[in-house]
């Protein structure tokens, strides 16, 4: 007789085992969701000039390199995101501030991290001369 169905017979065990089991399952569970919600699975990247968004997986990465390494990829760039490059790599965090990337410790950003930019590093210090708060961007 399997074991699962040993415990349902017992009326003395069966309820208390469910309900520890269950808990556990919802505690795994629980822990799995807040997981989720504290690294972004999927970003989407938006590079100016270009009309379709594209997703990067950040649990994917295991840094700044290779997210650089990947949007080059994706776009069809080569050595075109290094800092002092052509582009410049920026990012909205959860509180609705655009900045630039690389400011802070990887884990954190992929906690803050809600869209990516790519815009022309001409355009980031056009945007960060007229931004009320021009230490929320960080030059190179």
């Amino acid at each position: 007789m399997p074991v699962a169905s040993h415990i349902d017979q017992n009326p003395r065990t069966s309820k208390g085992h469910k309900q520890v089991a269950s808990k556990t399952v919802t505690q795994g569970m629980q822990a799995k969701q807040g997981y989720e919600t504290c690294i972004r699975r999927r970003v989407k990247v938006h590079m100016q000039g270009i009309a379709v968004d594209r997703a990067v997986d950040l649990t994917a990465l295991k840094g700044y390199d290779d997210l650089r390494i990947e949007l080059e990829k994706m776009f069809g760039m080569k050595g075109e995101l290094y800092c002092g490059g052509p582009w410049s790599i920026v990012f909205i965090d959860d509180e609705g501030d655009m900045m630039l990337v690389g400011d802070d410790p990887w884990v954190e950003f992929c906690k803050l991290v809600r869209k990516i930019y790519i815009y022309s590093t001409e355009k980031v210090k056009k945007m960060s001369s007229s931004c009320k708060h021009p230490s929320s961007y960080v030059e190179c």
